[in-house]
């Protein structure tokens, strides 16, 4: 256990960033994908770059981050009171979020062939061994037989033109490798926990043939999970959620560090409410102090209310997606705040 003054040294550490009213890591350029009901604090109107949109969120003290972009041949910059990582779902794929504090911000005028007005094509980054969680109802283009392992899926998935993804795993002692036509983040949630998405293009994906103790398939001898395009990589503490159930070779998975939850509602209750705290950093010291926590979200629960700490005994991933009016970010335990 930590002691206070160990809390409170956490805490001044941190101080230098702790001017926001969230310490997140800034979304600069990415889709919006919160899944609140928030709305805009003010649409100016004749923003023709993203640039001239972040200088009207910063000369509004509400404004924590904006969206910019070109919607039916006209421009559109949109500021919000929320973190960009809490900004909704847009109607439209030209819609791009950025945090108020983001740098290096496109002054490009958009056009039907750049609509964002990015600099450059918006990277994504691939995802390489999650569960699938997309919300719609689409469905695989095809299911292979006789694929063993999540490697022989992939090579499944080159040699079609039309696959963008992949899902693979053992289901009632059976390997089972579907085709999606559609990036890994869009494919649906599946009926078994077993069975992990892949982008087309990720790189080591396992050869590994599953077992009972193993259904996914996963490498058992590295913690740590590559990504895309960001090339971030997580440590040992990743892929601990609580219904693994003692599983040896679970899945090592990519810390959530500094994004809205996306949980499904009343999967997890907090397991306690750190009083006094007012930074992300300090929230994380409290966690590291709880042998059982393995997450913790920071934010308002209301608006204009103090920020709150709670802490959680499963990964970030699995925290609770907030609810109208909450303004929450959530973190794994071994995120660098």
């Amino acid at each position: 256990m930590q002691s206070f003054a160990t809390i409170i040294a956490a805490s001044a550490l941190f101080a230098g960033v702790s001017a926001s009213p969230l310490k997140v890591r800034s979304t600069c350029g990415s889709a919006p994908a919160g899944s609140g009901s928030e709305a805009p604090i003010s649409q100016p109107t004749g923003i023709t770059t993203a640039a001239a949109c972040q200088a009207q969120c910063e000369a509004n003290t509400s404004c924590q981050s904006f969206v910019f972009g070109m919607v039916n041949n006209a421009d559109e910059c949109m500021l919000y009171s929320v973190p960009a990582a809490s900004v909704p779902k847009q109607s439209s794929t030209n819609l791009i979020a950025y945090d108020k504090a983001c740098t290096s911000v496109p002054s490009v005028v958009p056009t039907a062939s750049n609509p964002t007005g990015l600099n450059k094509k918006l990277a994504v980054r691939d995802t390489c061994g999650s569960a699938p969680t997309g919300s719609g109802s689409q469905t695989p283009l095809s299911q292979s037989t006789g694929i063993t392992t999540a490697a022989a899926c992939q090579a499944q998935c080159e040699a079609n033109s039309g696959c963008l993804s992949f899902v693979f795993g053992m289901v009632n002692n059976a390997d089972e490798c579907m085709l999606y036509s559609v990036a890994a983040a869009s494919v649906p949630t599946q009926t078994s926990t077993n069975l992990v998405a892949y982008d087309k293009a990720c790189t080591s994906v396992p050869s590994v043939v599953p077992t009972a103790s193993n259904p996914t398939g996963a490498n058992t001898g590295s913690s740590s999970s590559t990504t895309g395009s960001t090339g971030s990589s997580t440590g040992s503490n990743t892929g601990s959620t609580g219904n693994q159930g003692g599983n040896p070779a679970r899945l090592a998975a990519r810390d959530t560090c500094g994004s809205a939850p996306v949980g499904p509602s009343g999967n997890a209750s907090p397991i306690s409410t750190p009083a006094n705290i007012d930074s992300a950093a300090a929230c994380q010291a409290q966690c590291q102090a709880d042998s059982s926590c393995e997450s913790f979200e920071y934010g308002t629960l209301s608006q204009g209310a103090s920020p709150t700490c709670r802490l959680f005994s499963v990964a970030a991933a699995s925290v609770p997606a907030p609810t109208s009016g909450q303004s929450l970010v959530v973190y794994d335990v071994g995120c660098s705040v």
